[in-house]
């Protein structure tokens, strides 16, 4: 993806995110994403079709790299692939539950390593492409808003897989974002969030909205202890600070 294309793809972004949020549907612009770019996934800033061969959809060489660097447009983001890498083969036989799923590169990541995988988004176009890309994977794909989920997921997964979402989300919709996704998480089943991420005494510069560490925190007062919690940076110029945050649920 070139960098004028990637201009781009913010820009329709920014546009839209913006239009909506004027109206009083903050969370209605990404699905006039999704169909004002009419089949071409350069112009979904976080999307893209990429390879697709390989455990989780990305070479060996890329599969260990460091979370900032090597990641290709259309490929599971490598935090994710990174932290999958490192599961015993016990860990990964159960339900996941991909968090809006995009374009589903992560879902497909997610069901290579050997989950049994759910995936939803709250935009109908994502889905419906997502599904089309990813055919040959037995992946349920839904509907949903991650604010309005069934109540039949309720404790029903073993993992929940957070990447890039609660960081769309501002203001009041954040913190009944935690209590969903704490819901989701089957008894000792985990929780993974992946996040743009801020110190307290740093600006937030959104959007996105990155989480502290003590927002992350709130998730122990939901039934969590922290398993993991590590950080790193992309390779902007300034460089945006990064969390991986895993919980176990008690």
């Amino acid at each position: 993806m070139n960098e004028d294309k990637r201009k781009e793809a913010r820009q329709r972004a920014d546009r839209l995110r913006e239009a909506y949020e004027a109206e009083g549907q903050p969370l209605l612009w990404f699905e006039a994403l999704y169909k004002e770019a009419q089949g071409d996934a350069e112009l979904i800033p976080w999307g893209g079709v990429g390879k697709k061969e390989g455990g989780a959809g990305i070479d060996v060489q890329e599969r260990t790299a460091q979370p900032n660097g090597g990641w290709q447009h259309g490929q599971a983001r490598l935090p994710l692939v990174n932290w999958l890498a490192e599961l015993d083969a016990s860990d990964t036989r159960g339900k996941a539950l991909d968090v809006g799923c995009g374009l589903g590169h992560n879902a497909a990541a997610l069901q290579k390593a050997g989950f049994e995988v759910t995936a939803f988004d709250i935009a109908p176009t994502a889905v419906e492409w997502a599904a089309k890309i990813y055919s040959d994977l037995p992946i349920t794909w839904e509907v949903a808003n991650l604010l309005e989920l069934p109540e039949a997921w309720t404790a029903q997964f073993d993992l929940v897989s957070e990447t890039f979402t609660i960081q769309a989300l501002v203001g009041d919709e954040r913190k009944p974002a935690f209590a969903a996704l704490s819901k989701l998480v089957a008894p000792d089943g985990r929780l993974l969030i992946v996040c743009r991420g801020r110190l307290e005494d740093e600006e937030a510069n959104p959007p996105p909205w990155p989480l502290t560490p003590d927002e992350l925190d709130h998730f122990h007062s939901y039934g969590f202890r922290s398993v993991k919690r590590a950080e790193y940076f992309d390779d902007r110029d300034p460089p945006n600070r990064h969390f991986v945050a895993e919980f176990r649920r008690l």
